[in-house]
């Protein structure tokens, strides 16, 4: 069954609207709907975890984990998160695709202003501070309507109320999406796929190793196998690069067989995503 991203500002009514959505769906859909909240995955104040940035990617893992344990073909799955970065709500369309199942994307569009007040109003033990609030509105990454990870988009501001029925008929009236070749869940053979994907990452990951050892000065990175570039991050080791081709190739695994050229472009959006999550 569908799957909604919730997506906004801290303190912009997220789990609110998540419970009515919840609600409705069993209401009028009389289908199960499972909330996958971010807060109820806390082991720790939620402050000292999002001013720490392993800590914040830990539990973005874990929503994303739980997401994927309980998202199948019967059930609805809300992901009531604050779902602000690109490269993460990408993840999430993949792991939609893959079931394959229908995903749509819900923002609470409010001004910081609006959010701190609302945020000032809360319980003290659930407030975010002001320097974790801060910091969370800078890096927040707007969703787009036109990127497909995002759309179909809902947004509900404020003062409004969300068109429920509008977001319902569009996880319900619309055609499950088509796999694409990164996500189809169709097996290969390892003969043909795992040498060609190793093949393609190692010298991806050969050609971002030698800008790294050459200390130039660059933003992007051209790489073989692919039209799309690498954003360089300094941080990123070579150790590192390797075990995210490890993650990389047993993600796709089930992928049917495609063109070199093709699995160059998916690693590099996969790596993409994963600097943007550390930046």
């Amino acid at each position: 069954m569908p799957l909604i991203v919730m997506c906004g500002y801290p303190s912009s009514g997220k789990s609110t609207w998540a419970r009515k959505l919840s609600d409705f769906i069993k209401e009028e859909y009389k289908q199960e709907a499972i909330i996958v909240s971010e807060e109820a995955l806390l082991r720790e104040p939620k402050n000292d975890i999002l001013d720490d940035s392993r800590k914040e990617k830990e539990l973005r893992a874990k929503v994303k984990s739980e997401a994927q344990r309980v998202l199948n073909k019967d059930t609805v799955v809300i992901i009531d998160a604050l779902n602000y970065i690109k490269g993460y709500r990408y993840e999430i369309f993949c792991m939609s695709k893959a079931v394959p199942t229908r995903q749509l994307t819900v923002q609470c569009e409010i001004s910081p202003q609006q959010a701190w007040a609302w945020n000032e109003n809360r319980d003290v033990d659930q407030q975010y501070t002001k320097t974790v609030f801060d910091h969370l509105i800078d890096r927040f990454e707007l969703p787009d309507s036109q990127n497909r990870w995002d759309s179909p988009y809902f947004s509900v501001l404020a003062d409004e109320e969300l068109d429920l029925k509008a977001v319902c008929a569009s996880l319900f009236a619309s055609k499950q999406p088509k796999p694409n070749q990164s996500t189809v869940n169709k097996p290969v053979s390892e003969i043909n796929f795992l040498p060609t994907i190793e093949k393609v990452a190692s010298e991806i990951i050969q050609a971002i190793a030698a800008v790294h050892n050459s200390d130039s000065d660059v933003e992007e990175i051209e790489v073989p196998y692919a039209t799309a570039k690498i954003k360089y991050n300094t941080s990123l080791s070579i150790t590192q690069l390797t075990k995210l081709k490890r993650q990389f190739i047993t993600l796709t695994k089930n992928t049917t067989t495609v063109k070199k050229e093709v699995l160059g472009d998916m690693f590099v959006q996969y790596l993409n995503s994963q600097i943007d999550q550390e930046r």
